[in-house]
């Protein structure tokens, strides 16, 4: 690879990834205006909230690469449309846990059956085995990358959190009980992560 010379910029891998991203998420938007009462944006938001369920604010906008004031006004909105709940952290109440509720979680299906159909648009004319094999490429290529780039240590977040008691004021409304919003039958993720910043 090293010795490969690639004059279209175009054709650079940074770039095709980045556009066919840039597709993936203009097309969802598309589907989303008709179907969904949250901006791709704040489905984004939903997305990486339930994959790191209990996050910090602070660590989420290093996540999604967000201004964090930009990210406070965003999650101010969204905990008024009953998206998001807040918790005081079990060890440091200065610190508050993010969660997804259970009603950000039924509009998170139904993103997923949005993105499933712009996956089966962008995968038109791949054969079953093309489709398998691009996808366990991107995936080894996506491992290379997380081993290089740090993982904020605030994403591991404490069983206590991740597991309320039963009784709690929260267990009724939260959705990090719930099975993963985005899991397929096998646990697999949704392409609807795919929706991710730019």
């Amino acid at each position: 690879m090293g010795h490969m010379k690639v004059s279209d910029s175009a054709q650079r891998f940074g770039f095709l990834v980045a556009d066919v991203q840039r597709l993936f998420g203009r097309r969802f938007e598309q589907f989303a205006q008709r179907a969904l009462p949250m901006t791709r944006a704040q489905c984004r938001l939903l997305v990486y909230l339930t994959v790191n369920r209990g996050v910090s604010q602070t660590v989420l906008a290093d996540i999604l690469e967000t201004p964090p004031q930009a990210l406070a006004r965003t999650l101010e909105r969204m905990e008024e449309a009953g998206w998001v709940r807040r918790r005081p952290d079990a060890r440091d109440p200065r610190i508050e846990r993010l969660f997804a509720t259970r009603a950000a979680v039924e509009q998170l299906r139904v993103a997923r059956m949005l993105s499933d159909e712009v996956r089966d648009e962008a995968l038109h004319g791949l054969t079953a085995f093309e489709t398998v094999q691009l996808m366990q490429l991107l995936q080894k290529v996506r491992r290379n990358l997380t081993n290089v780039v740090p993982t904020p240590l605030d994403t591991v977040v404490p069983e206590i959190l991740r597991r309320p008691q039963t009784g709690t004021a929260f267990e009724s409304d939260d959705a990090d009980t719930a099975p993963h919003p985005l899991e397929g039958p096998d646990g697999d993720t949704s392409e609807c992560t795919d929706l991710r910043p730019r």
